[in-house]
């Protein structure tokens, strides 16, 4: 009896073997890859598809597809959906660049939710929204027109007092006489401080010419702007001329007007008819913002990509 019992644990045994050695590949397969493996996937995926390699794509376009989690830094957990980009590759010819264009928007993405804020940013907003154009420049002290007024009344009453007690004492033609001279005297005073304003005025208005060299911006002159300031290093401020340069060609081709006074997201709202338009305007904008406002660091590869970005939306008419 103990022989059969012994017997029947080996098959038992072996079963149990086999059952947990199926189960733990399949439990292995469902941990999601980590930010840093899945960026590389979105790179090798975006590569392929700039180059028209469909072969390429389709190897690792697998990977993306079957990703419903992304496990970021911190190990906390985020949801991504690729089934677009299985969509995207069923046609005999699929469109390789849109597809390129839409893995760039969701790489631009990734690195927006990867990136830690600094330590500073609070301080940094509070600092951005205590000054203009947020907030109205204070009247320093006493303005030049308060000045001005100050000191005619002050001349007038100089003058006008000795002539109405000199009136008073030697007569009524004698004290108009002399009111008239002072007259006279007074208009010419006047009309030479009015030329003067005029001559001050006009130099002030030259002088916000200067001082602001996005006065007569256009597009070639900010896309020009944006090339000098890279070779010099300065990606930050040259990544905002280049969108610059892409707001003023959207205005010069008659898609979106140009308006200083608009926000980042009012112009995307106002492609809210054009959502091809406005799906290829996105990543341009929130890499702007990442880095004009949130001060992240670019590097020569990073802006090339952007300027690859701004030259797509040019192309796609």
């Amino acid at each position: 009896m103990q022989h059969r019992r012994g017997l029947l644990r080996w098959p038992i045994f072996l079963l149990l073997l086999v059952v947990l050695g199926s189960v733990a590949p399949a439990t292995a397969q469902e941990v999601p890859p980590d930010v840093t493996t899945y960026e590389g996937w979105l790179r090798e995926a975006l590569a392929a598809a700039r180059r028209g390699d469909q072969l390429g794509l389709e190897a690792v376009a697998t990977n993306l597809i079957e990703t419903e989690t992304v496990v970021l830094n911190d190990d906390t957990r985020i949801s991504v959906d690729n089934s677009w980009l299985a969509a995207a590759l069923e046609p005999v010819a699929p469109d390789l660049p849109s597809i390129a264009d839409r893995l760039g928007a969701v790489l631009d993405a990734l690195i927006q939710v990867g990136q830690s804020a600094p330590n500073d940013a609070q301080q940094r907003l509070t600092d951005i929204l205590s000054r203009p154009p947020f907030v109205e420049a204070e009247p320093t002290g006493n303005t030049w027109w308060t000045q001005f007024l100050d000191w005619l009344f002050d001349i007038l009453d100089r003058l006008f007092r000795p002539v109405a007690d000199a009136g008073a004492a030697t007569g009524d033609l004698f004290g108009y006489v002399v009111m008239l001279i002072c007259g006279v005297l007074l208009a010419g005073v006047i009309i030479y401080l009015l030329l003067n304003m005029r001559r001050s005025l006009v130099h002030e208005v030259r002088a916000v010419a200067v001082d602001d060299p996005e006065a007569n911006l256009t597009a070639t002159t900010a896309l020009q702007q944006a090339s000098t300031l890279a070779r010099d290093g300065d990606y930050r401020t040259a990544v905002r001329y280049l969108y610059l340069s892409s707001l003023l060609w959207l205005d010069e081709q008659g898609r979106l007007r140009y308006d200083r006074a608009l926000t980042n997201r009012e112009y995307l709202d106002r492609l809210n008819s054009n959502p091809d338009l406005q799906a290829r305007l996105v990543p341009i904008v929130n890499t702007f913002d990442r880095v004009w406002y949130g001060y992240a660091a670019l590097d020569a590869e990073s802006f090339s990509e952007y300027e690859r970005q701004v030259a797509a939306l040019r192309e796609r008419r």
